[in-house]
């Protein structure tokens, strides 16, 4: 690997060789800025020093100072590396998606001896078959459960499941189970089973819901609502698989549809998944830049390597280059100039351009509250991300801070960060919720706050001051007692560190969301703790619960809010718990 400071010196260019390999631009700072990839080395660098680029990489290079690269022997092992490197270090100015979840897939796991069906929001084994993605995450949930109890397969996930020398469990006993890991039925018949729920996705989906029907006729009439309502709600979930195709003659099962938007310096990238010939989700990016080809081929690319399912077929509006050396895969990629591909492309592109004015109208919003923000903190420049606190506790114990990221593109998932403390008074509590986020910030190389905002008043706000940031505060009116607060209109007040302010009613609504947001973080963390320790003290008081099942207890269910929602039977599924054991969990539960 070699450095030449090239943005610097224009001469040092030579020093660059005319051989495939990435490149990586960095800042006088050497921070980095960017990542790719050419055929040619030097000719790719040398294009950067020209007059006429594009304005997003005129304002990279504004910061760019020299350049990193290495050499590869192809150009396949320079889009691998540059791939690898974007997805772990994160450039500004590459594609980076936000940390947004992604549309869930059902997954059937061929990958092991007694596949189990299960749910999956990344593509983690090629061997295995992904069915989606599904737009409902719940709806998914009662899909694969449903399934579950109609082929009676694995319940499971447990490694004794792929053996063939275990007793049959309490879902065997409780007929949900064909319990192949007791031989009571043959791996090739179990496939069979497998093959034949690949096919109920596909096409026989009412056969399925006819079952479910009849199901929850027999539970209603013997009086077994909660399962009846249950079932009932599965429904909805079946109904997915029978929704009318938007296209009708397509040929690829899997196909993926993108699409691109461009206004005002925003793109929107939008995404359309096609699932035998149905319409099953679409999904919307938004960049602060233009998209030459280059950076589309990128865009889809990260796509998939964020861990999508790898569609048969991909339409685009030009000719991208998807190597089939990056994915072990041949991916169709067709620009259709007629016919139903030419219709699926017009509506994604429609979608692009509904969805940008959406996000347009939202950023010239916040760009207007922002506006407001810098005159009023007397700021040199716009600021663009806000870090907002707040600090939970009863009795300053169990004290915790939540610190969320609102920025022009609205709240920014990816920069939630939750921490219990130390301290035990409100000015060191915020203090050291402060600093130790600005420090993990500052220690990932992640964008700082240019303003944080304080669920709080003055001696809040000093806190956020001693770490040298741009503060604001936002705290309830004082009334004599807080129980009598809900008999008042009680108003928000503004802090900046001279004091108390008034601010137009769009600002204040404005710093208003942004303290709901840290509240109910923060909340919702504290009460989680608060609650798994009550209840893990509870858990403790019950006879013949000891560490071990207890762990046991939390490495299947993963929280104490789904162990309390457990039925007997998933309790029982653990080693060593008895029925008799399961319902007393459940009884002593109850009471928290």
């Amino acid at each position: 690997m070699s450095y030449v400071e090239i943005f610097a010196d224009k001469s040092l260019l030579h020093d660059i060789p005319k051989l495939p390999g990435v490149y990586k631009i960095f800042s006088q700072e050497n921070e980095l800025l960017y990542v790719g990839k050419a055929k040619n080395l030097r000719n790719r660098l040398a294009s950067y020093l020209r007059k006429n680029i594009d304005p997003y990489k005129q304002r990279m290079l504004q910061e760019a100072y020299g350049v990193e690269f290495i050499v590869t022997s192809t150009q396949e092992e320079a889009l691998l590396l540059e791939s690898n490197l974007i997805k772990s270090q994160r450039p500004p100015y590459n594609i980076v998606f936000r940390d947004d979840k992604s549309y869930p897939y059902l997954r059937i796991t061929y990958s092991e001896k007694f596949p189990r069906v299960t749910y999956s929001r990344r593509i983690k084994n090629k061997n295995d078959f992904y069915f989606g993605p599904f737009p409902s995450a719940d709806s998914l949930h009662l899909l694969i459960k449903v399934i579950k109890d109609y082929f009676k397969i694995i319940q499971k996930d447990d490694k004794n499941c792929q053996k063939t020398n275990q007793k049959p469990c309490i879902y065997y006993q409780m007929n949900k189970c064909l319990a192949p890991c007791a031989q009571l039925i043959s791996q090739g018949d179990y496939l069979r089973l497998m093959d034949d729920i690949k096919i109920l996705l596909s096409k026989n989906h009412n056969v399925l819901k006819h079952k479910i029907i009849e199901q929850v006729k027999e539970y209603a009439q013997n009086e077994q609502f909660e399962k009846a309502i249950e079932l009932r709600d599965a429904l909805s979930a079946i109904n997915i698989l029978k929704e009318k195709p938007i296209v009708t003659d397509t040929k690829a099962e899997i196909l993926d549809c993108f699409a691109f938007f461009e206004s005002e310096g925003v793109t929107c990238a939008y995404i359309l998944n096609i699932r035998l010939g149905k319409v099953i989700a679409g999904k919307s990016f938004f960049f602060n830049k233009s998209f030459d080809l280059e950076l589309k081929q990128e865009f889809i690319i990260q796509y998939y390597l964020q861990g999508e399912l790898l569609p048969q077929t991909i339409l685009t509006d030009e000719k991208v280059n998807i190597p089939e050396l990056l994915f072990e895969k041949k991916i169709e990629v067709q620009n259709p100039k007629r016919g139903e591909n030419l219709k699926i492309l017009q509506l994604a592109q429609n979608n692009a351009r509904q969805q940008l004015e959406l996000h347009l109208s939202k950023i010239n919003a916040n760009l207007e509250i922002f506006k407001q923000i810098k005159l009023l903190l007397n700021l040199d420049k716009i600021p663009y991300y806000f870090d907002v606190f707040d600090i939970a506790h009863i009795s300053f114990e169990n004290v915790v801070a939540g610190a969320v990221r609102f920025d022009i593109g609205g709240f920014n998932k990816a920069y939630y960060r939750k921490y219990k403390l130390e301290s035990k008074f409100e000015y060191d509590s915020m203090k050291e919720a402060i600093c130790r986020h600005i420090n993990l910030l500052k220690n990932s190389k992640s964008i700082l706050p240019d303003v944080v905002v304080i669920d709080g008043g003055q001696i809040q706000l000093k806190a956020a001051l001693e770490c040298q940031l741009n503060a604001i505060g936002i705290a309830k009116e004082k009334i004599d007692h807080k129980t009598l607060r809900s008999l008042y209109d009680v108003k928000d007040s503004i802090y900046l560190p001279e004091g108390k302010v008034d601010v137009d009613k769009s600002l204040l609504n404005f710093l208003q969301k942004l303290r709901d947001e840290a509240h109910r973080f923060a909340n919702a963390y504290h009460r989680n703790l608060r609650t798994r320790t009550t209840i893990a003290s509870a858990l403790d008081r019950i006879e013949f619960i000891g560490p071990k099942r207890k762990k046991k207890l939390f490495e299947k269910f993963g929280s104490i809010e789904n162990i309390k929602k457990a039925s007997i039977e998933e309790l029982c599924s653990i080693k060593g718990i008895t029925v008799s054991i399961a319902q007393t969990i459940k009884e002593k539960l109850k009471e928290y």
